[in-house]
């Protein structure tokens, strides 16, 4: 018969081994991929994207590529957004992204409309005004935001256009629009 302090120990081992599914669930896990960019001048770029989850909500994300006028080293973009644009207008390189939840809304100022851009300005990326995102970059040409926990290993061109066919993505999702009020404005 076995004495009470190892059945206990034994109960409390078989606890935390039961329990590991549901606690790594609800841990930070780091989704890569690669991802066809079409840019507006015509060119197709790869970007390595890469997104810190916490349970199913993007809490961070990366981007890293080459555009050789900018950088003869990889070029890195990291946020608390999801991103929607990246671009190249006049010579200048623009990312757009979006608060995903209450959270980043509030970390970035409570932005309306919802749009965040940057430019890259001598080797380093810069906030600037919703006012100074070029109209001509407005289309996204990025992977929608909430899909990278669909796991894809690469994503292309044509996948992203498959992606803006579906009736789900509302129209402030597929191109940004300057009146589009955020769901979080009022919270």
């Amino acid at each position: 018969m076995m004495n009470i302090p190892k059945r206990v120990k034994r109960m409390t081992l078989g606890f935390l081994l039961a329990s590991m599914p549901m606690l790594a669930g609800c841990g930070n896990n780091i989704i890569t991929w690669q991802e066809e960019v079409k840019l507006l001048d015509g060119r197709v770029i790869t970007v390595t994207q890469k997104r810190r989850i916490e349970g199913n909500i993007e809490r961070e994300a990366w981007l890293t590529f080459k555009l050789p006028e900018f950088s003869d080293k990889e070029i890195t973009w990291h946020e608390n957004l999801d991103t929607m644009v990246l671009n190249v207008y006049q010579n200048k390189l623009y990312i757009v992204g979006i608060p995903g939840t209450i959270i980043e809304y509030k970390q970035y100022g409570r932005p309306e409309p919802k749009y965040i851009g940057y430019r890259f300005d001598k080797a380093q990326w810069t906030r600037i005004p919703f006012s100074e995102i070029p109209v001509a970059i407005y289309d996204a040409n990025m992977y929608p935001e909430n899909m990278a926990l669909a796991r894809l290993g690469k994503v292309s061109i044509s996948d992203k256009d498959e992606i803006f066919k579906d009736d789900r993505w509302q129209a402030h999702q597929r191109k940004i629009d300057p009146n589009y009020k955020s769901k979080f404005g009022n919270l």
